[in-house]
């Protein structure tokens, strides 16, 4: 049974209005699936929640490339959890309040100029007087998803005349995005990215669609010397296998330097893996700028990691851990092909099993598939509920979330470093 110490740990992207990835918004559960942001009752634990995770994790690898937002209050702020966060890398998100006394005042220009923190003014309304701290502010939060737009336009030019972006939270869906990208919003917070635009916008790049075709053309039998041939005629896809191999472990023992070194090295049973990785870091619009890759990416791994967890040492294990990857990252193809996951997944040979999780989260993978879809937005009631179903211990899934985060570092510190 899930313990109240226990936390579940959430990381919803934070996008900019060209789908490229700026922060990551924060959120805890505890072990009982209770939201712990914004939950006054619940301080003590929020509290020992975002101090766990401060002392814990690898901030380079959660964050990879990107900034946080966590949302705080007051006993937060004065607790030792913020002496442990990473420098100007945080966002705190300040919520509404009457007054900003001086303790608390010092206290953020305390924590501004020896961690760097910036702030961002949650629910920004007239007259705010958190405006006083206009320069330690980056933007504003505008609840405008469920506010008329003229109740919340006057708020928006009102924080672009103080040189604030304004940020909306919530925005699940690919036409919400677009249309407050239209009304002149600059961050989106939510699962947008996960869903295919109906203009295209989120569709496989030229290089993606050769991809998109050698696995939809395989049947699920993918020959190593026809995608040698494939991607050896394109030096787009060479240069990105080539630097996706060596960033991970196939390359420990010596650097790999063709195509036809690193598809010997893959094998012909571990082929639809690497494309589906190199699908999704330079096959889409955003590539390793945008949130789809690392989302992706570090699904299928944590899919990976808890399924050879579970297993342990049977025959099997290293097959039914590679069938875990699949789902995880064939969870997102969907965006590329521009339509809905179902549609996407009968143009793709798979196993019964594995179209089924995909499909209806059937099995081991599809409530697998559940569970760190959760994580992904925060829904942490069902993620509790989920866990405990397939015999989870939160501990561990948080372990292996902290390592699926760092396999994903390693490709996205190849990539930026190029």
């Amino acid at each position: 049974m899930p313990q109240q110490s226990d936390i579940f740990l959430g990381r919803r992207p934070i996008i900019a209005a060209d789908r490229r990835l700026v922060a990551w918004d924060l959120a805890f559960g505890n072990g009982s699936g209770v939201s712990l942001t914004g939950s006054p009752a619940l301080e003590d634990e929020t509290v020992a929640a975002l101090t766990r995770v401060a002392s814990t994790a690898d901030w380079e690898s959660l964050l990879c490339g990107a900034r946080a937002l966590i949302g705080v209050d007051r006993p937060m702020l004065f607790s030792d959890a913020m002496e442990k966060l990473p420098r100007n890398r945080i966002w705190l998100g300040l919520g509404p309040c009457d007054e900003i006394d001086p303790k608390l005042s010092q206290r953020l220009h305390a924590l501004h100029r020896h961690r760097g923190t910036r702030l961002i003014f949650l629910d920004y309304g007239r007259r705010d007087p958190r405006e006083q701290l206009l320069e330690l502010a980056d933007a504003v939060e505008i609840d405008a998803r469920s506010r008329p737009a003229e109740t919340w336009e006057p708020l928006a030019r009102r924080a672009r005349r103080r040189q604030l972006d304004v940020m909306v939270r919530g925005v699940d869906h690919d036409a919400d995005f677009v249309a407050f990208r239209e009304a002149g919003f600059d961050l989106m917070e939510g699962q947008c990215c996960a869903e295919a635009s109906a203009s295209g916008e989120t569709a496989a790049n030229a290089d993606g669609k050769i991809l998109l075709e050698l696995l939809l053309e395989s049947n699920g039998d993918l020959e190593i010397s026809s995608v040698a041939e494939r991607i050896g005629s394109n030096a787009q896809l060479t240069h990105g296998l080539l630097r996706l191999v060596n960033s991970l472990e196939l390359a420990r023992a010596q650097k790999i330097e063709s195509i036809s070194q690193a598809l010997m090295m893959i094998g012909a049973q571990g082929l639809r893996r690497w494309l589906n990785l190199l699908l999704f870091q330079i096959g889409t619009v955003g590539g390793h700028r945008g949130p789809l890759f690392r989302i992706a990416a570090s699904r299928a791994r944590l899919m990976e990691l808890l399924t050879r967890d579970r297993i342990g040492e049977e025959p099997d294990a290293k097959d039914t851990g590679e069938q875990a990857f699949l789902v995880g990252i064939l969870s997102l193809v969907h965006v590329l092909l521009g339509t809905g996951r179902s549609a996407a997944i009968e143009g793709l040979s798979l196993r019964h099993e594995l179209q089924d999780a995909l499909t209806e989260y059937a099995g081991w993978l599809g409530g697998l598939l559940r569970l760190v879809e959760c994580l992904d937005s925060g829904r942490f009631p069902e993620a509790a509920a989920t866990a405990e179903e397939l015999e989870l211990d939160p501990v561990r899934v948080l372990d292996h979330q902290y390592q699926a985060y760092q396999w994903v570092l390693r490709m996205i510190t190849v990539e930026v470093a190029r």
